[in-house]
């Protein structure tokens, strides 16, 4: 961790150029100074690869001095911390997209997707975790899938895999959105969908969080608030649709400046004007509003992980969740009218998610 008397080092864990979607508005739009955050270096890019990040990141932290870390898989937190690493979730980065598993024609149940193949981005991704955490529950275990690996699939941005689907040659996609409706209207089978699924098991959970060390919550409590309002601030501007242009042209500048092939090929935000169905309304997906994680989503996780065996023992939600400066941040945006108390209210109901 950076010494007290240096800038506040924050960094991004993962490569993806979505992951900035919420801080680099924060910066453009002036947020970070007007939060009273004065020093820090923000370092994105990826600060280890996902499949690594369970065993070394809190290393990684320790070696290059750094106190944030943002967009870090919530299981690679959860399992860091049962060893007793100095790491903490103290806030939610993203949820999982709400995706829908959409089936062949004939399967019914995901209890059927049993030697199916399918297409993933990445199997050490936030998006590829919560599905097999979900199919383990109907008996499906990941190695009993076939997971073809494709870096265009992330946000569907290779439309040849509906035509995959539709030729046979894969039993079941994840898609949302315009994808997924395109295919249930040709007859293609809604096989689960992930957001209800979860919700109905306590929470829509964070898929990805922020962590700190103890330092850093002791020590600099004042600079992590300032961060996580700013950052907060930051994703609900990005939500908003009237500002829908200048996140299609800020992704387009990071997408364009960045070192890695596939993320200068991906596109989230794919036109210039927002969608006829989100003029009106927030593009929210995978954003956490609030910016809390929830105790029963991350109970849940936890619960998982032990029945599956990627942990020894349950942990309590309280040594691994850390969030009274996310809580704080939450509430002293609202009471300044920097973000608004009904819509998060709607957002949360549509989740089923109650933030602590």
């Amino acid at each position: 961790m950076s010494g007290v008397d240096q800038p506040l080092v924050i960094a991004q864990s993962g490569y993806h150029v979505g992951h900035m979607r919420s801080w680099r508005p924060a910066e453009e739009q002036g947020f970070v100074k007007e939060e009273g955050l004065e020093r820090y270096v923000y370092e994105p890019g990826g600060l280890i690869p996902a499949k690594f990040e369970a065993d070394a990141l809190a290393l990684q932290m320790w070696e290059r001095g750094v106190d944030i870390v943002t967009a870090v898989n919530v299981w690679s937190a959860i399992m860091l911390r049962s060893r007793g690493e100095d790491i903490y979730i103290v806030g939610g980065w993203r949820t999982l997209l709400a995706p829908k598993l959409i089936g062949a024609k004939g399967i019914t149940g995901p209890e059927q997707l049993k030697g199916a193949k399918s297409i993933v981005r990445d199997t050490a991704g936030m998006g590829f975790i919560g599905i097999q955490t979900a199919l383990r529950h109907f008996g499906v275990a990941p190695e009993e899938v076939e997971w073809i690996k494709n870096p265009m699939a992330g946000y569907g941005s290779d439309a040849g895999m509906l035509d995959m689907l539709r030729a046979g040659e894969v039993q079941f996609l994840s898609l949302g959105g315009e994808q997924a409706d395109a295919l249930l209207s040709e007859g293609f089978p809604l096989v689960l969908d992930l957001e209800d699924y979860y919700r109905k098991r306590g929470a829509w959970p964070a898929g990805r969080v922020i962590v700190a060390t103890k330092r850093t919550i002791e020590v600099r409590g004042a600079e992590l608030r300032a961060f996580l309002r700013a950052n907060l601030r930051g994703a609900w501007f990005g939500t908003d649709p009237r500002n829908h242009r200048f996140m299609y042209e800020l992704e387009t500048r990071l997408r364009a400046t960045t070192f890695n092939d596939d993320e200068r090929r991906l596109r989230m935000l794919k036109t210039l004007e927002p969608p006829p169905d989100r003029q009106s309304r927030r593009y929210s997906d995978p954003t956490i509003m609030d910016g809390l994680v929830s105790r029963p989503g991350l109970a849940g996780i936890i619960e998982s992980m032990v029945t599956f065996g990627q942990l020894e023992a349950p942990i309590a939600v309280d040594d691994v969740l850390k969030d009274q400066a996310a809580v704080d941040a939450c509430q002293n945006l609202l009471e300044r009218g920097l973000i608004d108390r009904g819509e998060l209210e709607k957002w949360r109901q549509a989740k089923g998610y109650s933030g602590r």
